[in-house]
Parts: C-alpha cells; structure tokens; sequence
C-alpha cells in the first residue's frame, strides 16, 4: 500500500511542480496603453478605409490622391494622382491595386504606383472593385455587372440584373457570386454562364463574409444570416436592431458585424447565438479590426477604443483629440489609423505604439534633512513581470543600491548632506528604461 501510495505521489508531485513553472507567454498583439510613435501628413481627406497588403497601407482622398505607406517603418513609398477625385477606397489584389474616380474611370496600378490602364464606363459605378487572378468586377447603378480583364483593361462580359450592384463580388471555388440590391445572389461561372440565382428577399448592398463553404451577410430587412453555399440555403439567420453597415469579420468560432442601430454584435458562427453586443458611444461608419485577442473600433469620435474578443468588454482607448476618420489596422507594432483636423482641413496617418514608461517619485520633497526616511517609487507602464533596480550617484561614484527584483520602492537614510542622483532601471523580456532625479540633502537639523 505505501509503494502505491508513493508511486502515485511522486507523479503529481511533478506535474504540480511543472504547473507551478509555466510561464504566461509575454503578451503579444495591441496592449494598452498607446502612445503617439509618428505622423505622416497627406492631403485631402481619406475616403474611409485604409486597405492593408503584406507590408504596404493604401488609402485614397477627396483630392484623387492614392497613397501607398510602409506599414512597419511610417513613410510614404509613392503616390499617383487621378484625374479626378476618387470615389472609393482601393481594392488590392495580388499583384495589382483598382479603384475608380468619380468620372467613373476606372484605374488598375502596380504595386509600384505604375499606371497600367485606365477605363472610363458610361455607366455609374456603384460596387467596389473584386479580382481574381485574372479578371476585375465592378457592379454599376445601372443593374450591371461587369468583368474586365486585368492586364489589358479590355471588357470581357456583363450580366443585367434587376437592381443596382451594391456589394463587392465573392470568389468561391470556381465561382463568382454577386448580391445584388434586387434581393438575389447570383451565381456565375469564370466564364459569363448564369449558373442559379437564389432570392433573399431583401437586397444586398454590403459585401458578405465568404468562410469557408459558408457566407455571412445582411439584408435590408434588418436580417443577417448565414447562407450555405453547397446547399443554397440559409443555415441561420437572426434578426438584428438595424441594418448592417460594414462587412463582417470572423475568428474561428465568431462573427462580428455593425448594425445601423449603432450595435457591434458578435455571434457564434455555426448556430447564431448573440455571444455579446456593445453599444457604440456614437455612429459608427469604419471598419472593425481584429487584432490578436481584441477587437478595434474607431467610432465617429476622437477615439480608439479596445475591447475583448470574447466578451465585448472594454479594455482601453486612446484619445487622439482630433476627429479619427478611418478604421484601424493593426501591423505589428503599430496601430494606424487616420486624423483629420476639419478647422485647419489637414490630414494625418498615425502611428500608435505601445506606451512603455518609468515614473520615479520620493514620499518627500527635496531638500530634506540628513538622517530623514525618504522612499523613492518607480512606476513603470508597459512591462511585462518588470524587475526594478535602484542606483545612487553621489558626485561622479555610482552605486547599485538595490539590487534588480519585482520591488519598485527603496527605502534611503541619507547619512550626509550633499546633492544626490536616484536612479531605477526597470526590465523585462523584451525592453529597458531608465529615469533619474535629483535630490539635496541638507544639514542635519539640530535639536
């Protein structure tokens, strides 16, 4: 019995003590709070979005500008200008990066901001761009559906329909599928074929989630649903407060969307379930960005604002002051997103990083006199388990007084009057800070 009792023991003995010894992995992804990296100045005022291709952000402006930055170092690699001002944010594909200009032209750049084509259509257009590997779609006002090819900008075919093409295409298998603002989805082959049509009832004017063999998207009926595409029919469909606004985004298990009644819902995929919504603190017209365990949002205030990915509950914000008029996007280990001053008509790509900060203060003021207790305490923001090490410069000698520990407060005595330097270097894994100060140290007070 006591040899079972001790082979028993010393198993548990260990996993308990291997428990004990994992650490909790550094945090990655957005931490709060951030802090101001750098700014980029650009003119105009962006048109919404700000689009992320490996390690290039475009956006485009009211003045025809389209703008290519590093994502990972802020500046500016090019820009192009069009003939006149933009009418949507850029679509980028593989290799190539479309969108259109209010005169209805469309344009078709390389990722070096090179002009390959440009086509004016006699229709509006109403869709933002879509491509495959070869081909790019827009929808127009006027009930059309067209595929254009990408190396030479030359029509290939249209498709009429009963109402205005809204909503970007979906690519699917070898399929494009389209909603359009008729109520339909419609189903076509690379090659022109009208393969089905399946009627939702209400039209589509935002582009859907594609998932997997599943798409997520909303209708004008206050719907959003999720439509199986081997089956043509919807899996689930629930009803929201209003109509959604932006493109949903999805993790593995979830998807988030806007709804028109200023609510940011997050469903379970498979079954619909509302696992949590939040009350946007005002209208709310920009994407969403999902970054690591977060959720961005960018509400029509100066303000980003953090929140779980699991329960919707708020976890920071960063108040820019000025008006933030774009989504944010996350590119490690930046947060970018856009300002724009509307008195001085200025606009501004920033660059937020994570605040990492040391603050040093005595429990006394100086001078004090000889003999006195003085505790001096470090404050550090953006450590992670942080150790903290106190050094005193008395002239030009320097000394480490307390040696680097989890510890942020040292107690001193001075012995002798004199002007003295208190310094602490707080580290972690990953980054160090140092701050000092001075303080004097009078004569001793007599009794």
């Amino acid at each position: 019995m006591k040899r079972y009792f001790l082979l028993l023991f010393v198993p548990l003995s260990l996993s308990c003590s291997l428990f004990k010894g994992k650490l909790v992995p550094y945090p990655g992804g957005v931490v709060f709070p951030l802090a101001e990296a750098q700014q980029i100045s650009y003119e105009g005022k962006i048109l919404q979005s700000i689009k992320r291709s490996a390690e290039e952000l475009y956006f485009s402006t009211d003045t025809g500008l389209l703008y290519c930055l590093d994502s990972s170092s802020p500046n500016i690699k090019w820009t192009f200008t069009a003939d006149s001002p933009f009418g949507c944010p850029p679509s980028v594909g593989p290799d190539a990066i479309f969108i259109w200009d209010q005169a209805n032209t469309l344009y078709c750049l390389d990722k070096k901001g090179t002009l390959r084509w440009k086509k004016t259509l006699k229709e509006k257009i109403s869709s933002p761009p879509s491509c495959d590997q070869e081909n790019v779609y827009v929808g127009t006002q006027e009930k059309t559906f067209l595929a254009i090819s990408q190396s030479s900008g030359e029509s290939l075919w249209q498709l009429k329909a009963g109402g205005a093409f809204e909503a970007g295409a979906i690519f699917w298998k070898n399929k494009i599928i389209a909603g359009c603002a008729d109520g339909r989805l419609y189903f076509l082959s690379r090659s022109q074929d009208l393969e089905s049509t399946v009627d939702i009832g209400s039209p589509i004017r935002v582009t859907p989630l594609l998932d997997g063999d599943r798409l997520y998207f909303g209708a004008e009926n206050f719907t959003f649903q999720c439509f199986d595409l081997v089956k043509k029919k919807t899996k689930w469909r629930i009803k929201a407060g209003g109509n959604l606004l932006l493109p949903p985004h999805a993790d593995e298990g979830r998807v988030f969307f806007f709804a028109s009644n200023s609510v940011l819902y997050c469903l379970n995929k498979r079954g619909g379930d509302i696992l949590w919504w939040w009350i946007v603190p005002s209208r709310n017209v920009y994407d969403l960005e999902l970054a690591a365990d977060k959720v961005l949002v960018t509400p029509f205030l100066p303000v980003l604002i953090g929140l779980d990915r699991k329960t919707g509950k708020e976890i920071g914000k960063y108040d820019a002051k000025l008006g933030m008029k774009s989504n944010p996007v996350w590119n490690d280990p930046y947060v970018v997103v856009s300002l724009y001053d509307d008195v001085a008509k200025k606009g501004a790509m920033l660059y937020l990083g994570k605040e990492v900060s040391v603050r040093l203060r005595p429990s006394l003021r100086s001078p004090q006199p000889a003999g006195t207790e003085i505790t001096f305490t470090a404050s550090a923001v953006g450590f992670y388990l942080p150790k903290y090490e106190f050094c005193l410069r008395d002239g030009g000698v320097k000394a480490i007084v307390q040696p680097g520990s989890g510890r942020n407060s040292w107690v001193w005595y001075p012995e002798k009057e004199g002007d003295y330097t208190i310094g602490v270097k707080v580290v972690d894994q990953k980054q160090t800070r140092e701050v000092e100060l001075s303080f004097n140290v009078a004569a001793k007070k007599e009794k």
